[in-house]
């Protein structure tokens, strides 16, 4: 990379099953679980809620800490199946992971060796031996992105979490790691099972360049605590915005904003507004 160029993103994620829902683009709606008001009205929601990719897991299954240890089952008819302890480090495998690496392409067969440490097959899920509750789930998704650009794996945005799991954020360098992305979980509440499905993404990639976690990392912050540490400046952008938001006439809100700008300034690009919606 030169100078302040950014690299054009190309972004590439394969999944090792077959039969896995394909990575899909993030839904601004959440799939319409969002109250309407907050898509049409707060386009920062809806932005926050529509950046990355959908990652489904190739199977549905729950998972049970006990607070000593850690059990997962597959889910049949959405009930446990069969409860397996993850204890002593156990690398666990879906029963047809192996079904898998039966029938690829014949370039790839002189290099299946990879999998000799899981028997032939495929990891899917294992529980850090020190802390039973700290879950490492393989999707069997791999990603590729142009050069420059890394991916923030993480939950998916705005999409309720449900009761007893926690899910990791991390930022994995994929314009060179093309290996398995996987999911980072913490089990919060004993006895609780936690279930999770092949039609329910369960983590979200987000597009991140280099450079910006580059300026992250050199960024100067300036704080002020009290008006009297405030710039002039900031203060008075702060009083115009308030008073429009304020005046009975035009109760302006971010979205009003974002058109008002957008009329006066024909290069500014509005966030979370899609390209039907901005004003002619």
């Amino acid at each position: 990379m030169t100078g302040t160029a950014i690299e054009p993103l190309r972004v590439e994620i394969y999944s090792l099953y077959a039969g896995t829902r394909p990575a899909e683009a993030a839904s601004p709606s959440l799939r319409g679980s969002l109250p309407i008001r907050a898509v049409q009205h707060c386009p920062p929601v809806a932005a926050g809620s529509g950046l990355g990719w959908y990652v489904h897991p190739p199977a549905d299954f729950a998972l049970r800490w006990d607070g000593q240890d850690t059990e997962w089952t597959l889910l049949e008819e959405n009930e446990p199946a069969g409860w397996r302890s993850l204890a002593g480090g156990y690398d666990a495998k879906l029963p047809f992971a192996a079904d898998e690496l039966t029938d690829v392409p014949e370039a790839f067969r002189a290099d299946l060796d990879i999998f000799d440490r899981y028997g032939g097959s495929m990891p899917f899920i294992d529980a850090d031996p020190r802390a039973a509750n700290m879950i490492e789930l393989v999707t069997g998704v791999v990603a590729r992105t142009s050069p420059g650009w890394c991916l923030l794996a993480r939950g998916v945005p705005n999409w309720p979490l449900q009761r007893g799991v926690q899910i990791y954020d991390g930022v994995v360098e994929t314009d060179w790691y093309t290996s398995f992305l996987p999911t980072i979980l913490r089990l919060t509440e004993p006895g609780q099972v936690v279930r999770f499905y092949r039609n329910i993404p369960i983590m979200c990639l987000q597009p991140v360049h280099r450079s910006v976690l580059e300026a992250g990392r050199t960024a100067e912050l300036v704080t002020g605590q009290g008006l009297a540490e405030w710039p002039e400046d900031l203060w008075h952008d702060l009083v115009v915005l308030r008073r429009r938001r304020q005046d009975p006439e035009l109760r302006s809100t971010y979205r009003r904003e974002q058109v008002r700008r957008l009329r006066e300034n024909a290069g500014y690009q509005p966030i979370g507004v899609e390209e039907a919606d901005q004003p002619n």
